[in-house]
């Protein structure tokens, strides 16, 4: 088969020119309603749903010739895993519409994820011609940026009776796969004080501040990076008025780790803080907002590999986060990084490129006839 690539890279310019930043859920269901009737068009079943208090779409689309016959499709059936929404704000798209220069595709969500989503479509496409007895299942929501909280139960309830995942997030630089991701943890840091006018009485007063810069300080020395262990402190907040001395003050942590003893480490030293101000006087509370573990290389992931030894592929651990990690705790073998790669995600300067498209389109053919 050739393949279509101008086709291709039309679509990819509509996706790219719809802002859908995970807030725009307008933006989000006209991109669901776009592959809803695509994938509907292959002779897939599809259902559209909104999940959550702000009604996010979600699509599911799934393809098993035996369905209707009664064939029973469980534990045989494989998923495609993506997502539509951006980190890029309302508005983008008509600053940066999508751009083609030489071999590279411009434009926000180019490589995470459009282009991946749109290769999946097109893989249904084509096995359903070609392999209808192949049965599989497609996944795509709207707010994998933000955690995919909405989607989640949905998410794994898809996912749980396949036999594998393929998540379809960008390639690595050098067109690897992704086997590993790190594991993150959320936190809210709340420290209480005793206020007092910084002028007048400032002995009577005991900083929030203070002892929230001396947690700060502490918190940096708990990094470990031989081990992949990175704290970063990313928002802070704190005090009431210049003349008062700071009654509360607030940050938020963001943990991520490869080894589970390495959070509970961290979860060790955090409540070692709280039992133990820096400062008498203070108190402090911790909250863990969100966890999702690592992704690791479990041994139903490496008996996976194995039949995909004849194609060479190569694979890496990656430090963000996917839905992959969301549904690691499935037990079930998990290739991430499926879509074609570019480069600088999340930024102005994003682009896919072009020669990929057509290099993992191959590459996933292949790995879906050896399954």
């Amino acid at each position: 088969m050739e393949f279509p690539l101008n086709d291709f890279l039309s679509d990819l310019e509509f996706l790219i020119n719809i802002d859908s930043s995970s807030s725009d859920i307008d933006g989000c269901f006209k991109i669901a309603k776009f592959f809803e009737s695509r994938f509907a068009a292959t002779g897939m079943t599809t259902e559209l749903s909104r999940q959550g208090a702000a009604c996010r779409p979600v699509l599911v689309a799934k393809w098993d010739r035996h369905a209707s016959t009664g064939g029973d499709p469980v534990g045989n059936s494989f998923l495609m895993c993506g997502h539509v929404d951006t980190v890029f704000p309302t508005g983008t798209a008509a600053r940066r519409p999508f751009r083609i220069e030489e071999d590279k595709a411009f434009g926000p969500g180019t490589v995470d994820m459009k282009a991946g989503a749109l290769l999946m479509l097109y893989l249904s496409e084509f096995l359903i011609k070609t392999h209808p007895e192949k049965a599989f299942k497609v996944f795509l929501n709207s707010d994998e940026e933000i955690g995919s909280p909405d989607s989640l139960d949905l998410m794994r309830e898809t996912a749980k009776r396949c036999k594998a995942i393929f998540v379809f997030e960008g390639a690595r630089k050098k067109g690897q796969f992704v086997n590993q991701r790190k594991g993150i943890a959320k936190y809210k840091i709340d420290i209480s004080g005793i206020a007092s006018h910084s002028g007048t009485a400032p002995k009577e007063g005991v900083s929030a501040i203070v002892e929230l810069a001396n947690w700060i300080l502490a918190i940096d020395s708990l990094k470990n990076y031989a081990k992949g262990t990175t704290l970063n402190i990313g928002l802070i907040e704190g005090g009431c008025a210049l003349n008062i001395v700071a009654p509360k003050a607030e940050a938020m942590l963001e943990v991520r780790y490869a080894d589970g003893q390495e959070l509970s480490r961290i979860d060790n030293a955090l409540k070692n803080f709280c039992s133990k101000p820096f400062l008498a006087g203070t108190n402090a509370e911790v909250l863990l907002l969100s966890h999702f573990p690592p992704l690791t290389l479990t041994t139903h992931t490496t008996e996976l590999m194995k039949k995909f030894e004849p194609l060479g592929l190569s694979y890496v651990s990656a430090g963000g986060i996917s839905d992959a990690n969301r549904l690691a705790c499935l037990d079930i073998p998990i290739i991430d990084g499926c879509g074609p790669g570019g480069g600088f995600p999340h930024s102005e300067k994003e682009f896919l490129s072009i020669p990929m498209v057509l290099q993992r389109f191959e590459t996933m053919l292949k790995i879906f006839e050896l399954i």
